[in-house]
């Protein structure tokens, strides 16, 4: 079974529950005293599933790297030069937090500017908003509705990734849900992404194919 290579970035306010998804997914656990993120953590990742494609099941094995970004404005800098050559992108806000997202329109232009706007720019984006565990114990702290964020999805051609409550999800219900996340953006990149043309770490290229323009960083 051949790898298909994934860039996959995390992005988001500060606060949004970032650090916490990504945390969660590679060890397993949450910690409530999680600090924030300096710059850029990766971490590669393994994972096999399923695809549904016309009707059938197969089996399809992925190597991810992803990316933990910064959210406070002074590292907005770093983190854009991180987009370049990323082929999913998990955009998180917080329920409980309207700024966080009103902020997705903004973290939606910055996505643009650096991987393109039109439709050969190859890469998708998965909409989740988190902290539902807040919004289920006291209904009056919500300031985002689902309704709301299906919207922005539609009009932005974002994937909806639901909402969830990344404290209280299993390891076990991250891990289906990351796969789900996955299984969406490669029915939008598919196996010949922008990661899957790289040649070495911290090697330059030029334009492969369209969407696919930028540097390669180097992973370590």
């Amino acid at each position: 079974m051949s790898e298909i290579n994934y860039k996959i970035i995390l992005i988001g306010n500060s606060g949004v529950g970032k650090t916490s998804f990504y945390r969660k997914i590679i060890t397993g656990e949450f910690n409530e005293k999680n600090i924030s993120t300096i710059g850029i953590e990766k971490k590669t990742l393994d994972l096999t599933i399923d695809i549904k494609k016309d009707g059938k099941k197969e089996k399809k094995k992925f190597v991810i790297s992803l990316f933990d970004t910064a959210g406070q404005e002074k590292f907005r800098s770093v983190t854009l030069n991180y987009y370049k050559g990323s082929d999913g992108i998990f955009l998180l806000y917080d329920i409980t937090d309207k700024s966080s997202f009103e902020n997705v329109k903004t973290w939606i232009e910055s996505i643009k500017d650096s991987l393109g706007r039109n439709k050969d720019s190859k890469y998708a984006v998965v909409l989740i908003g988190n902290k539902l565990d807040l919004a289920e114990e006291n209904p009056d702290d919500r300031q985002v509705t689902e309704e709301e964020a299906q919207k922005i999805c539609k009009e932005y051609e974002m994937k909806w990734g639901g909402e969830h409550s990344i404290k209280s999800i299993s390891f076990e219900e991250l891990t289906k849900l990351y796969g789900e996340y996955v299984e969406e953006i490669y029915h939008v990149v598919g196996e010949n992404s922008c990661s899957q043309q790289k040649l070495k770490k911290g090697i330059k290229y030029k334009k492969q194919k369209k969407g696919c323009l930028g540097r390669v960083l180097s992973d370590d």
